[in-house]
This record gives structure tokens, sequence and C-alpha cells, in this order.
């Protein structure tokens, strides 16, 4: 069994990671690259062989979740390569791409549904899906078996979510004896001190929005955590209004939960003769022009950015023009959770699940950072391309 990351090992997004035997390859992950600190973003040229040029030869795509990230490239995938994909994450991917006329939109099709803790094989490799909390909803680690071994690759994490305290538990049952632990390592080149939880974000959004008649929430449109925080803080006789690209988002999540946390049965659709300036809205917006019009109708109103304030530093030019005129009038609160992993969530997956060969740092622009961890494992710091033989 051999691990080959084809990006990942010194970067933020865009990753791709291999495992193979002898007679099945599968990838994990087929991301597009992030733009630079200036906003910059380089034609990807990524090629495996076998996956997206010369002769097929991979048996499956398994992918973590639906961030670009992670599965910008797939369109380029050759067929008949299956691509895997957790099954309420379709849905959502499905309904972003008919809004956005993306590439994904011709690949939709080909697309099959992962199930939580359903192992799925190809080949001669068992891949299980095990739920992860992250900033995208029906993300997955993957537990992959195959010649005696296992990897476990954890996509994107945190512990900090709505659904973090069951990963630890998810992964003593799931996850022992491990071979190598392939795990992200994003937060590693951040300050991260000051992360604050899921519920301790979403007490922070219910004060602005009782404090705030009017209330505009910039967050992405496919973070249905931010947007459950949103809605269920907003106080009775106050409306949770949005567009009806974003409410065909959440009926997607209301249809698939059982949880009441995501039901959404009071989001209405802007336009429908609400009384909106009488009882006050709290209104998930986009930075596009779509939503100026709206926006410049209240002008006492604040904004909430409830997104990676990096943005901002010049590698989104698009959002840092949609909320200067908020910064300008100081209407604006900076409220947000990060969805990836902080450094003592990582210490806690790698000391818990104690990978007998060592664990590889992957989405990081800081692996040397694992060292100041105190792990209890090796470290196994890979080259973009690299051959690991378990």
């Amino acid at each position: 069994m051999q691990i080959i990351i084809h990006r990942g090992t010194r970067q933020i997004g865009g990753c791709a990671a291999e495992i193979r035997t002898d007679s099945t390859r599968i990838l994990i992950d087929f991301g597009a690259e992030l733009p630079d600190a200036e906003g910059n973003v380089s034609i990807d040229t990524l090629e495996i062989d076998g996956l997206n040029c010369g002769k097929t030869d991979f048996d499956g795509v398994f992918l973590t979740h639906y961030h670009g990230d992670h599965i910008g490239l797939i369109s380029g995938i050759m067929e008949p390569i299956p691509i895997f994909l957790g099954g309420t994450a379709i849905d959502i991917l499905t309904t972003f791409s008919e809004r956005v006329q993306n590439s994904y939109k011709g690949i939709s099709g080909r697309l099959r549904p992962l199930t939580a803790l359903k192992p799925v094989t190809v080949g001669d490799i068992r891949v299980t899906p095990i739920p992860a909390d992250h900033s995208a909803y029906d993300a997955y680690m993957f537990l992959i078996e195959a010649e005696g071994k296992r990897i476990l690759h954890t996509g994107d994490f945190r512990l900090h979510g709505f659904r973090g305290k069951a990963t630890p538990k998810l992964l003593s049952q799931y996850a022992q004896g491990i071979d190598v632990l392939i795990i992200e390592g994003t937060q590693l080149s951040r300050d991260t001190l000051q992360t604050m939880s899921e519920l301790e974000l979403q007490k922070e959004i219910s004060k602005e929005i009782r404090s705030h008649k009017y209330v505009f929430a910039l967050c992405a449109s496919t973070n249905i955590d931010r947007l459950a925080s949103f809605y269920n803080a907003t106080p009775r006789g106050k409306y949770f209004v949005c567009d009806k690209y974003q409410k065909s988002l959440l009926d997607v999540i209301a249809a698939k939960s059982g949880s009441g946390w995501y039901q959404f049965d009071k989001a209405l659709v802007y336009g429908e003769n609400l009384k909106l300036r009488e009882r006050g809205f709290v209104m998930p917006v986009r930075a596009n022009h779509s939503f100026l019009k709206i926006i410049s109708m209240y002008p006492e109103a604040v904004l909430i950015y409830s997104m990676w304030e990096g943005y901002l530093d010049g590698r989104s030019p698009e959002l840092s023009k949609f909320v200067l005129p908020f910064e300008e009038t100081g209407n604006i609160r900076y409220l947000h959770s990060s969805g990836h992993a902080t450094l003592t969530d990582t210490q806690i997956i790698c000391n818990a699940v104690l990978p007998k060969k060592g664990i590889v740092p992957i989405h990081t622009e800081n692996g040397e950072a694992f060292k100041k961890l105190e792990l209890k494992c090796p470290i196994l710091y890979l080259k973009d391309g690299e051959i690991l033989s378990l």
C-alpha cells in the first residue's frame, strides 16, 4: 500500500492524495488552488496520469466535502471513473451548480452518494466515511483499508463546531490500529489563540441581532452551521429573509436533517410582501450587485461579517469592496468561527489516533509547526509527488 500526496504538503487548498495497492488506485480530493495574498489565481495545471490525462487508470475518487479547494478540478476526471461524495453534499453541490452555472453542473450525474459509516469497496480498497465537523455540511474523514494496513485521512475538520464533540468518540470506535494519519494543518500558520466555538459565536450573533433592527449577514451560502446560527438567533417577530437561491439550499438541508436546528421552516424569500421596515430582519447576503440595492435602502443596518478576515487582505477584492461602506460608517461586526482544527484540536486527534508509522501533514503552509505540538507519534514530512510505502 502506498501514499502519494500529489499536491498539498506545502500549501492550503488544491489538495490531492492518492492511495494505491498493486491492483487499485483511489484519490482523496481533487481541489483547485486558492487565490494568493494578492488575489491572483494561477492557471491550474495539475495532471495525474490515469485520472485526468493519459489512459484511465483510477478506480475511484473520494471527496471529503464540497469546497472548491477540494473538488475544484473534478470536471477534468476522465470517465468512467466513479466520484464519491456525501449524499446531502451532492444535493448542495447540485443546487449551487444550478445557480452559478459552473463546470460542476455537467458532472453531477456522475457523483455517487456516500452514507456515514457505510463502507465502500473499490477494487481491494475499502473506504469508510466517518462524519467530520467542518464549515461544509455533510463532510467526512476517510478510513482507508487494504493489504492489512489502515490509513485515516481527516479532510478538513474541527472539534469546536456543533458536532465536533462526536469526533473523538467516532475515532475511538472506528479508527484504531491506524498506520498513517493524513491530517490537515491549516491553522498551524495562523493565530488561533482566540478561536471562537460555534456555540460561543451563536451567542454573540444573538446579541447583535437583538441590538439592531436590521441585520445583514455576510457568510458563505453553503456554510449551513453559520446560517443555522443566524436563523435560530432571530427572535420571534423579526423576519429571517433570504433570496430564492439561499432558500433552496436551506430547503435541501431541512429535507435531509432530522434535527430541529436545521429546519429553517420560518425562513422567507425576499419580495413576498413582507413588512421588513416595520418588523426588522436578519438577511444573509453575498458580495454581489443583486444585494446592493436592498442594502442601500437600510443605511442604518449593521453587517455581520462571518468569514475568514484574511479574504479582506487582498485575496478577494470583491469582498473588500462590498464591506467598505459598512467599514466607513462603523456598522460592521466581525464574528466568525473557523472551519478548521485549532492547534489543540490537532494535538488531541494526533495523540488519540496514535498512528504506528506516523502522521503526514497536508493542507498546510507550516507543517514544521507540528513539531511544537508535543505529539506522541512520528511526523512524516513528504514532498508533493513523493511515494510513501507502508
